[in-house]
């Protein structure tokens, strides 16, 4: 019984924890259109940028790049842009870490009941 008491005493500064994560997130969200990162392939023949919407924001050729090897050039633009999304999305999960220490936060959804 008296553990139980003491959990719930816990829950109050617990929910009031979790309600300051959300609005640092919801400020990180805010943020995502503004994170960027970028990717190259080809020695820097393509240079992407992504933002942290997962958007791709420029796509830069080299002045060296075969464009005239479209078959080339598709398979370069291709990796440099998987390499900027997979450079932003490692950027946003350090941003999120940053907010949560790293809390498991599909956890903390569900004792929200989110």
């Amino acid at each position: 019984m008296f553990d139980q008491l003491k959990a719930l005493a816990q829950l109050g500064p617990m929910m009031a924890k979790a309600k300051e994560m959300q609005q640092k997130m919801q400020e990180v969200q805010a943020k995502l259109p503004m994170l960027k990162a970028t990717g190259q392939s080809g020695g820097g023949l393509v240079t992407v940028t992504a933002n942290g919407l997962l958007e791709i924001e420029s796509i830069v050729y080299a002045t060296s790049a075969p464009l005239t090897d479209t078959e080339l050039l598709a398979d370069l633009t291709r990796a440099a842009v998987n390499q900027a999304i997979k450079n932003v999305q490692a950027v946003m999960q350090r941003e999120m870490e940053e907010v949560t220490g790293g809390m498991d936060m599909g956890a903390l959804r569900g004792m929200l009941g989110q």
